[in-house]
């Protein structure tokens, strides 16, 4: 999974495109909106703002958390991410960045947080449920877990959010260029296959197994704090798309939020 992480994002790479939350203005100050208030509600009990941003890729979180008052420990898989990362806020002496090469957190040592945070990253996660465990461990007693921008789970969309959503997707990508690497991708797809050594099929490895179940998610984070609350919303590359789709009331993205840890 590291060599496919680090061939889908080679140093240069630019998270924003292909990453409907960070291309939209008002869905990412959305985001950050439910993140502010996660953050309110561990001052409210006396946690402290310590945070593990999980898979930070070049920093899109990390960011604003610092400017809110955070210290954040940000990991990474992919060493082109972890170099960008630690030198864009290296020098500040509220964060660290860390290399997970196998996200198991244990170059973590015993270090603990207030708040988890996975920002765009279940999705490429094959055992999700197993990385939500290994972050609750690391959260304190009133911490939380937050988790942003992952697919819904695909058996569970309706007919209509299916349908727009590939539409929607497809519109972008002809705008994308390599048609061929394109073609191949939806081809191997449409007949269920994948190419595990190919980041063109496993670095979006929610197209593996239809999505991220959100239940699953839910039942995980259920056991461990006391208050979950999903979040269903719309997200899609295509600027005209994402009007289109608010405007319909569809959704096939979710985040959650788990507070207060047991």
């Amino acid at each position: 999974m590291r060599h496919i992480q680090e061939s889908g994002h080679p140093a240069g790479h630019d998270y924003r495109v292909g990453s409907p939350h960070l291309a939209h203005w008002h869905l990412y100050q959305r985001l950050l909106g439910e993140l502010r208030e996660v953050l309110d509600s561990l001052r409210a009990r006396g946690v402290s703002w310590s945070v593990l941003d999980v898979g930070a890729g070049h920093g899109s979180f990390t960011e604003p958390l610092l400017a809110y008052g955070c210290v954040v420990t940000a990991t990474e898989m992919s060493t082109p991410s972890f170099e960008t990362i630690r030198a864009r806020y290296g020098g500040n002496d509220r964060f660290t960045a860390v290399l997970d090469a196998d996200g198991s957190f244990r170059t973590l040592d015993d270090r603990t947080y207030g708040l988890a945070l996975f920002a765009s990253v279940l999705h490429h996660i094959p055992d999700y449920r197993a990385a939500i465990d290994a972050a609750a461990a690391r959260v304190v007693r009133g911490g939380a877990i937050v988790t942003l921008q992952d697919p819904l789970w695909y058996p569970t969309l309706s007919w209509g959010d299916s349908f727009v959503s590939r539409l929607a997707y497809l519109w972008w990508r002809l705008g994308q260029g390599n048609y061929r690497r394109g073609i191949g991708s939806r081809w191997r797809r449409a007949r269920g296959v994948y190419d595990e050594t190919n980041p063109s099929d496993m670095v979006e490895y929610h197209v593996v197994r239809q999505g991220v179940d959100q239940d699953v998610v839910r039942d995980v984070l259920a056991s461990k704090f006391k208050e979950i609350r999903l979040i269903r919303y719309w997200s899609t590359q295509s600027r005209f798309w994402q009007r289109v789709g608010e405007r319909v009331g569809a959704t096939n993205t979710f985040a959650s939020v788990a507070t207060d840890r047991l």
